[in-house]
């Protein structure tokens, strides 16, 4: 299939902007953003003459855009489809408010401008959802980025059921290459989970051979830049995260363990350490530290025993307590399970690096 044009998301500090010590997204909006099912996005790429704002990022969201339903929620913020008015193309718009909880209006700026500082590094990758714009308003900032119609992973699984293995083997061959797209630019994900990867169409089966469905990551509020350096920070979901993460003491691997435990209740819908999503609701972060680094995860419940004994050694091997023995994204990408259900020349690609989030299966 065609693949989508990377947007020309520009960082740069803002003159206009207030004086903060990090780097901003600029108002320079995409050139252009196609796609042959799509049409062209007309955004001006001239200066924008605003009044002083947070950010210096433009302030004309509602002028532009036409906002639609509700699409998801979180925590900390709404996304909505939205109908650019000049060219009539659907988008998805993320409403992040600019005071969350205890944070102070400036701490909450740096997670918002971190976050799509990391979305611009990444968007050469294919499996990274594009980011088109940013707009912002006294209260809230604006992230508009494509549409992914198909929605995420978690709503997926929760209608129509747990993945079977090929399902699941090609949903772990697109993490692993968005993964790899991070880890290669020094990233940690830092927060994989089912909710955090949607699919970029529609399709009755996504995940058949002839599907044009692919995943696109599309939350990166925890991503880290590592700097060849061990992360202290806890961030993430505490369920998805490793025991080291625990521990304040983690480097890129910690992303291999969320994709264990996300490959194991796409396949289940359980956790590996949780027996209900109810006891994982009620549960204390120290209570969910304690199962993570110590509880047996059980492989001969459900659908585990019908598994080849190759895919319970991907996931085995992506859960591995010890971080030193865990699996990284490159051998992941090399081991036996993946090359029973991907082409040879999808993962020669993806071991060169090539093809990050495009979706033409062949077993």
């Amino acid at each position: 299939m065609s693949s989508i044009a990377t947007p020309a998301v520009s960082c740069r500090p803002s003159t206009r902007s207030k004086s903060y010590n990090r780097r901003h997204v600029s108002v320079q909006a995409v050139a252009s953003f196609q796609q042959t099912s799509l049409p062209k996005v007309e955004v001006s790429t001239s200066s924008y003459d605003a009044p002083e704002s947070d950010l210096g990022w433009r302030q004309n969201f509602d002028s532009r855009y036409i906002r639609g339903k509700l699409i998801g929620a979180g925590s900390f913020g709404q996304v909505h489809m939205a109908v650019q008015k000049t060219s009539g193309i659907e988008v998805a718009v993320k409403t992040l408010p600019k005071i969350r909880g205890k944070l102070t209006k400036e701490r909450t700026l740096e997670k918002i401008t971190r976050e799509t500082d990391m979305m611009e590094r990444l968007q050469s990758c294919q499996g990274v959802v594009r980011l088109m714009e940013c707009y912002e308003d006294e209260n809230n900032v604006h992230l508009v980025t494509e549409l992914c119609p198909g929605g995420d992973l978690q709503k997926h699984t929760e209608a129509n059921g747990p993945l079977d293995e090929r399902a699941l083997a090609l949903v772990a061959f697109e993490v692993l290459k968005i993964v790899k797209a991070c880890h290669e630019l020094g990233i940690i994900h830092g927060d994989v989970k089912p909710a955090n990867f949607c699919l970029k169409d529609k399709a009755l089966n996504p995940f058949s051979r002839t599907s044009t469905s692919y995943l696109k990551a599309i939350d990166f509020g925890c991503s880290q830049i590592m700097g060849g350096r061990r992360l202290t920070k806890r961030t993430g979901t505490p369920v998805f995260m490793s025991p080291e993460i625990f521990a304040r003491d983690y480097a890129d691997k910690a992303d291999v363990w969320s994709i264990g435990v996300m490959l194991y209740w796409l396949f289940c819908q359980r956790f590996p350490f949780f027996q209900t999503a109810e006891v994982v609701k009620a549960a204390r972060l120290e209570e969910v530290a304690d199962a993570v680094s110590n509880t047996p995860i059980s492989y001969s419940f459900g659908p585990w025993p019908q598994m080849s004994p190759e895919g319970v050694d991907f996931v085995k091997q992506c859960l591995t307590r010890t971080e030193t023995y865990r699996l990284n994204v490159h051998e992941a990408l090399h081991h036996p399970w993946l090359a029973k259900h991907v082409s040879q020349e999808e993962l020669e690609d993806a071991w060169r690096g090539r093809g990050a989030g495009e979706a033409s299966h062949a077993a």
